[in-house]
């Protein structure tokens, strides 16, 4: 009987061990920040490693995104690189959001991409790329300032999306 009583309450133990879910709160994704970018990688990249701008303006919070902002180098700035991240969204949204043109899937660092236009309010227009980063995405957006020709948008976000695409984090495997 004393044999029989110690191994059920080994076995029970082993189950209540092995057994049951995780108590707490699911720990949510973290955000990539686009600002942790280092400067040698934005200079690379050809933009200016001393000027960075993070957050979307004074005031102004988007709960879902982190962005922020580079430039190229000198004092007449035709464009900004804006690099936005979110766990919230993915590259299927910016697949399939009827305001955004002219798309394409590439490839940026082996990872799925999605290129595309917008406009910017009522005259400006932007090129963008939408990065896989599972669970979320990361948005590389050539914002005109000059007047640019749209190609020339195209243009400048592949080579500073193809040139900062290291700088994303590891794909989970």
């Amino acid at each position: 009987m004393r044999k029989r009583v110690a191994t059920l309450v080994a076995v029970a133990t082993m189950l209540a061990g092995c057994g049951g879910g995780v108590e707490g709160s699911p720990v949510a994704a973290e955000r990539w920040d686009p600002c942790s970018i280092t400067p040698e990688a934005i200079e690379a990249a050809g933009l200016d490693p001393a000027y960075r701008n993070e957050g979307w303006g004074e005031g102004v919070v988007v709960e879902d995104w982190a962005k922020c902002s580079y430039k190229p180098p000198g004092t007449e700035v035709p464009y900004f690189l804006s690099v936005e991240s979110s766990v919230a969204y993915t590259i299927d949204e910016a697949r399939e959001n009827s305001a955004n043109i002219d798309g394409r899937d590439i490839t940026v660092a082996g990872r799925n991409a999605y290129q595309y236009r917008t406009a910017v309010g009522k005259t400006g227009k932007s090129c963008d790329i939408a990065v896989d980063l599972p669970p979320g995405v990361v948005v590389f957006s050539v914002l005109d300032m000059d007047e640019q020709p749209e190609s020339r948008l195209c243009q400048l976000v592949i080579q500073h999306t193809s040139g900062l695409g290291a700088s994303l984090p590891r794909a989970d495997k």
